[in-house]
């Protein structure tokens, strides 16, 4: 079963019934898989706080991971995840600011590996941020994002 089928199928059971669309892009060391669905179907597909996407994309890696063993999955639904992740590199954009006036350290919590991910990048590749560094480290059974000023 390919990829798209398995997608369809996966879509139809969970009562998306037709007019849906799934568009895939694949790189070096990408899938992206973009689904489009009618707006009456995307709390469903996507679920509270992106339960739901996540367990799909999950299932997806799962089910294809011998057929893509070098390649990540990344599963979107409506433009959902790429709106996410615009806000969060936004949020840390303005956290990194904020810590460059006060000289003081902010905290971002509940992150998953791929979310540092891309707050680290967003803020390395800001040039007007260079006083600044990003790192996480272990606390409390979670990994937290520390944004602070570099020591000189």
């Amino acid at each position: 079963m390919k990829i798209q089928e398995y997608l369809e199928k996966l879509i139809k059971h969970l009562g998306v019934e037709d007019d849906f669309e799934i568009l895939l892009e694949e790189s070096d060391d990408r899938l992206k898989i973009n689904i489009t669905v009618p707006s009456a179907d995307v709390a469903l597909l996507i679920g509270n706080r992106g339960e739901t996407l996540e367990a799909i994309e999950l299932l997806t890696k799962l089910s294809f991971k011998d057929e893509f063993p070098d390649k990540r999955i990344m599963l979107d639904i409506n433009g959902y995840r790429a709106a996410s992740e615009e806000r969060l590199k936004e949020k840390a954009l303005n956290l990194a600011h904020k810590v460059v006036e006060t000289q003081r350290p902010q905290e971002i919590y509940d992150l998953n590996s791929y979310e540092r991910y891309l707050v680290h990048t967003a803020l390395a590749e800001d040039a007007t941020l260079e006083g600044i560094e990003s790192f996480s480290e272990d606390r409390d059974e979670e990994r937290v994002l520390i944004i602070k000023p570099k020591k000189d």
